[in-house]
């Protein structure tokens, strides 16, 4: 096995393939199937054939609400590069004749349902149908949103001779999965958090370029994987905000009937079991001079354990929920209140270097934003002095950041006055043209090593 890097990897994949728990005999089916086809006689070899300007975007994502692969998507379309999304419906009964239109230079290759319930088989990234449906392509590149995809875009690469680049949303190996015993989210078992590694460690060896949403993770990876030497890029997830929302909002306290000049606090965006909404809603019980308004995805299913919690603290008249609004809306919905909140459990380093989009979003509203003190919300928030930070666990801290500006109303203008200066040095155009430096720095070196030929650019 000596000097035989790729074949150790891939039995290392076929055997945590076949120590699955669950659908134990396709999975390794799955595996064994990535290892034939990594090992092919055919293979050209990752970026040794790139030629063209057609980009072959993989994810199981629902295409109709991730606005971080839209945002790359336009990005590259608009640069002149031809992009094919390939993803996989999103339910058995789902429409297949649904479009989508993101603008001339996208289209979309829907794949049945079925082609993307690999994520649910350990490892959770050997999509045989996927690979398939890459294949029928022989782009510039394949580009793999998050590890789940990561393989995939790899294997494609190497088959076709494209370039293979590696997107992380998420750090997996430093996520957390559901644990149906506790009912609640842990961080990834041993077995399926040493696929994850396994498989960064060979997106490090092999891709193309790695592309990932904050400092912190990209440097982390890459200590961890390359030792420093391989450099990752950031891209992060800075929403448009200068589109224009669909219609005009009233004031939120006009449409709680709350007294004018209530101090509003306002949590937009999901909720859920990972959000650490509880210790705010318990915050109420510490200071007095606030309100909670609550308005996102997932309320209907939410709102009532929340409300029984408030009440349980006396608090029930003080916690609000509103209907959900177009993402294109959510700034424009968000600018009467006085302040924004965002925290989340330090469950995982996913969570604890998070940078989300809803911090941008409640800057663009002109709200100051009260966020956990995790290492890039506090860097982006202390450094600018544009919020506060608080410990996520303990609804005492959370109630006194509150009281700081709820009980000092000069202090919160003077955090509102630094706002607009702070957000003139946020591009969301600037971020996600560093996509398309990517790419044209991948064509730039292909030309000068001769694997680009000057006739099919």
């Amino acid at each position: 096995m000596k000097g035989r890097p790729r074949l150790r990897a891939f039995l290392l994949l076929l055997y945590t393939g076949l120590i699955g728990i669950r659908d134990v005999v396709r999975g390794s089916r799955d595996a064994l199937y990535f290892l034939l086809a990594w090992l092919h006689p055919g293979n050209r070899g990752i970026a040794v054939e790139a030629h063209g300007l057609t980009i072959v975007m993989l994810s199981v994502s629902d295409m109709r609400i991730d606005p971080r692969i839209e945002r790359e998507a336009r990005a590259l379309a608009h640069a002149g590069f031809e992009v094919v999304v390939v993803w996989p419906s999103v339910s058995r009964s789902d429409d297949e004749s649904g479009g989508i239109d993101w603008g001339p230079g996208i289209t979309f290759k829907r794949i049945p349902y079925a082609a993307g319930e690999f994520v649910r088989r350990f490892p959770g990234y050997c999509g045989r149908e996927m690979l398939l449906a890459a294949l029928q392509f022989k782009p510039f590149a394949f580009h793999g949103h998050d590890l789940t995809s990561g393989l995939i875009a790899l294997t494609a690469a190497k088959r076709t001779g494209a370039c293979a680049v590696i997107d992380f949303h998420e750090w997996f190996s430093e996520n957390v999965g559901w644990h149906a015993k506790q009912n609640a989210w842990q961080p990834h078992r041993l077995p399926q958090k040493l696929a994850y590694q396994w498989l960064e460690r060979l997106v490090f060896r092999d891709a193309s370029e790695i592309i990932t949403v904050c400092d912190s993770i990209a440097d982390e990876m890459s200590m961890q994987h390359s030792q420093g030497r391989r450099k990752v890029s950031v891209v992060r997830n800075i929403p448009d905000l200068a589109r224009q929302p669909t219609r005009a909002y009233p004031d939120i306290r006009d449409e709680l009937n709350l007294p004018k000049g209530t101090f509003v606090v306002l949590w937009q965006g999901g909720v859920g079991l990972t959000r650490m909404i509880e210790p705010i809603i318990d915050a109420l019980a510490h200071s007095p001079d606030w309100v909670f308004v609550i308005r996102g995805p997932g309320l209907e299913d939410y709102a009532e354990p929340y409300r029984r919690r408030a009440e349980a603290e006396g608090q029930s008249g003080r916690l609000f929920f509103l209907p959900l609004v177009p993402s294109r809306d959510v700034v424009a919905a968000a600018m009467s209140a006085d302040a924004g909140i965002w925290t989340l459990p330090n469950l995982c380093k996913n969570f604890y270097y998070a940078l989300p989009n809803k911090i941008f979003e409640y800057l663009a509203a002109g709200l100051p934003v009260l966020a956990a003190h995790f290492p890039e919300a506090k860097r982006l928030i202390e450094d600018n002095r544009v919020g506060l930070c608080f410990d996520p666990y303990d609804p005492r801290s959370i109630a006194d950041t509150i009281a700081i500006f709820s009980g000092n109303r000069a202090a919160l203008a003077a955090c509102k006055a630094r706002i607009p200066a702070m957000m003139a040095s946020v591009s969301a155009q600037d971020e996600w043209q560093k996509v398309v430096g990517i790419y044209r720095d991948l064509r730039h070196k292909g030309l000068l090593s001769g694997s680009l030929r000057a006739d099919r650019i």
